[in-house]
């Protein structure tokens, strides 16, 4: 009878090990399959503006970009543009104080890197005065000042001289603030619209040659919701 009772034992050990070890298997390979299968990507139902999930969606036509309808109204009100690609939906205007443009053609010069003989010169003048609401310390003081741009005197150097006029009488291309040169605060400054300052030197001197100058230029200018589809607010004798 013992060695029958250990020979039950022992195949019962078996038997108890080959069907843990198929359970084993089931499970790896159930485990192999759920990893294989593609996992789903959730909609994104978070509003960037107020961080919260989105109430009434509301979809922006050009970029599809989808807000808080009361989010995108209100943002819109202060700046009609995406949040997110900066699109524009609407004129644009900035915070740029009171000042003076010229355009003009020097056709003696020549801008190193084209083959056109001929600059424009676009100058800019501002005169010291007194912050508004829309400025960083609104009745304080701010510093005016006085800057030149360089572009050539060809196709492109005109669209973008008349998309900078374009800019300029939207109050986008200078604003009251801390110049990123000087350190200065509460000072008319440059607002993310690049010039060439200088003739020559090379980008690291503000001027040319510059192969991609005109083209980002006018990116910056997009950025702001001044395109091409603008140029009908300025006609080309604006370049004097």
């Amino acid at each position: 009878m013992s060695k029958q009772n250990d020979f039950l034992s022992i195949t019962k050990g078996m038997i108890k090990e080959q069907t843990t070890k198929e359970q084993s298997d089931k499970i790896v390979a159930n485990q192999c399959q759920i990893e294989e299968e593609p996992m789903e990507v959730d909609e994104i139902v978070e509003c960037v503006i107020c961080m919260d999930i989105v109430q009434n969606k509301k979809t922006l036509e050009k970029c599809s970009h989808e807000f808080c309808k009361d989010c995108i109204e209100i943002q819109f009100k202060y700046r009609p543009q995406c949040p997110i690609c900066f699109t524009a939906y609407g004129k644009i205007t900035g915070t740029q104080p009171d000042g003076h443009m010229e355009i003009n053609r020097d056709k003696r010069q020549k801008l190193p890197g084209f083959v056109e003989k001929g600059l424009i010169r676009v100058y800019y003048s501002f005169s010291d005065g007194t912050q508004g609401d829309e400025h960083p310390n609104p009745g304080q003081r701010y510093y005016g000042t006085n800057r030149t741009g360089y572009l050539p005197d060809n196709e492109k150097g005109r669209i973008v001289a008349r998309l900078l006029r374009v800019a300029f009488n939207r109050k986008l291309v200078f604003t009251v603030g801390r110049s990123r040169t000087t350190g200065v605060d509460n000072c008319v400054t440059w607002n993310d619209i690049h010039h060439k300052t200088s003739i020559s030197g090379g980008p690291e001197n503000f001027g040319y040659p510059d192969p991609t100058f005109l083209d980002r230029v006018l990116e910056e200018l997009a950025a702001k919701g001044v395109t091409q589809d603008d140029l009908v607010e300025v006609s080309e004798d604006i370049i004097k």
